[in-house]
């Protein structure tokens, strides 16, 4: 594509003030190609450029961003679509296309809108321009900045993924079968129950207690047998006869022994001793295998748990996990995070880039002119406005005066005949009275002629 500046033919003595027979300056005529056609994606009029054509190439390469913005949003929606949702290679490209032609729309309405925008407003016309296209080049960074760090995001996925599948193993670890002290068992439970050891605590419970009751008791046999061991053994002792043999003092000593025993019930105790002693053991070895299968159990639900963990992250990792993982990596490394501020940095730049020009530098002639031409159409269509007011005004004036007219001759009218009734009223009234005045004056000078006879 070229790009050629047109020149104007202008009559500089028409700005002069010579030359008064001459016709006014006309522009040339403006050439067709994909230059306008970039023009014209921005809103630039033509006819009002082809007076400012210093400008031209300034809109070509704007109308250039705006395609080449366009076209990275659609790049970034197949990304987005294929790469990462898995989508079908027909839904990938009609899905980037819709998506391309929707930002290049908003791109085109962002910068078209602001054209001819000058005085003081101009800084709060523009400014959510901006705003709204640092929003569009976010939109379109994030996915491109993944696709670029995909490696090492994907590496960061697997190891956040192992590290949860371990968590859970661990959590689970820690309240199973036993749990460990200080662990919070709230988020960790299985669906199986420990061996029940109560009817085993109470019989230990009871062999305690009466082991404690025969210990004293043992330690009085002990001292008693001791002394039928002396006595009828015939050791010379201060409390034993020194006769070997079954003497009556040896007779004595066993039967203080019986007595004692019998007495204190200590083989009823010692009975009692044997059958606790025989329920633990049995007890011991029922709880040993049920404790070997609750274990065997324990282990394999945790299994189950950390499976199904691993299930949850088996398929192809989602937009969010990726966003998730590149945030992790940045948090860890300065050189992630400054080449994903910088790269997201640059595709956001292209998109403001043609707000952010305008709002940094003054108005051009383009927006001059453009700005002049809506004040001038401004006032054509006020005037225009006011005259066909006018026009329907008058109209209606007109035939408002006509039937003021009218209503007046038809008013003068009725007052016309009003007052000719009236007149021939008071005429044929006073026909009236003087005929009777003419009869009363015959019939007096009747009856004066009368008078005189």
């Amino acid at each position: 594509m070229t790009e050629m500046t047109e020149s104007m033919v202008r009559d500089t003595s028409q700005h002069d003030g010579g030359g008064q027979g001459e016709p006014p300056p006309v522009p040339l005529r403006r050439r067709s190609g994909p230059s306008r056609l970039l023009r014209a994606l921005i809103g630039v009029q033509e006819n009002v450029l082809d007076w400012v054509p210093e400008d031209r190439p300034k809109f070509t390469r704007t109308g250039a961003i705006v395609l080449c913005t366009a076209l990275i949003a659609g790049l970034s929606m197949w990304i987005v679509l294929h790469e990462f949702l898995r989508a079908s290679l027909p839904m990938s490209i009609a899905g980037a296309a819709f998506w391309a032609i929707v930002i290049g729309v908003f791109d085109s309405w962002l910068i078209s809108s602001s054209h001819g925008v000058i005085g003081r407003g101009r800084f709060w016309v523009l400014v959510p321009r901006l705003l709204i296209s640092l929003l569009i080049g976010i939109l379109i960074s994030e996915p491109v900045t993944l696709k670029i760090f995909e490696s090492a995001v994907v590496e960061q996925i697997k190891a956040d993924n192992q590290a949860a599948v371990e968590n859970v193993g661990k959590g689970y670890g820690n309240c199973y079968p036993k749990p460990t002290a200080g662990a919070d068992c709230a988020a960790y439970k299985l669906s199986i129950s420990a061996p029940d050891s109560t009817e085993l605590d109470r019989y230990k419970g009871q062999r305690t207690q009466l082991q404690d009751v025969l210990k004293p008791l043992n330690k009085k046999l002990d001292k008693l047998n001791a002394a039928v061991a002396e006595e009828c053994g015939g050791f010379k002792t201060a409390h034993t006869s020194g006769l070997a043999g079954p003497g009556w003092r040896c007779a004595m000593r066993k039967e203080q022994v019986k007595t004692f025993r019998s007495d204190h019930g200590v083989a009823e105790k010692e009975g009692q001793l044997n059958d606790l002693n025989r329920k633990i053991t049995t007890l011991t070895t029922s709880l040993g295998v049920s404790t070997v299968n609750y274990e065997r159990e324990v282990t394999r639900q945790i299994e189950a748990k950390m499976a199904e963990e691993r299930d949850k992250h088996a398929a192809t990792p989602g937009i969010l996990e990726r966003f998730e993982a590149l945030s992790s990596l940045a948090s860890r490394s300065w050189a992630v995070w400054w080449a994903h501020l910088l790269l997201a940095g640059l595709l956001i730049v292209i998109d403001c880039y043609p707000v952010l020009t305008k709002l940094m530098s003054a108005p051009s002639a383009y927006d001059r002119r453009i700005a002049a031409q809506l004040e001038s159409k401004e006032r054509l269509h006020d005037n225009d406005l006011r005259l066909n007011e006018r026009l329907r005004t008058g109209d209606g004036d007109v035939r408002l005066h006509q039937e003021e007219a009218r209503i007046r001759h038809a008013m003068e009218e009725s007052d016309f005949d009003t007052r000719l009734r009236t007149a021939r009223r008071e005429a044929d009234l006073r026909e009236r009275i003087d005929a009777l005045i003419e009869q009363a004056k015959r019939a007096r000078s009747a009856r004066q002629s009368t008078f005189a006879e």
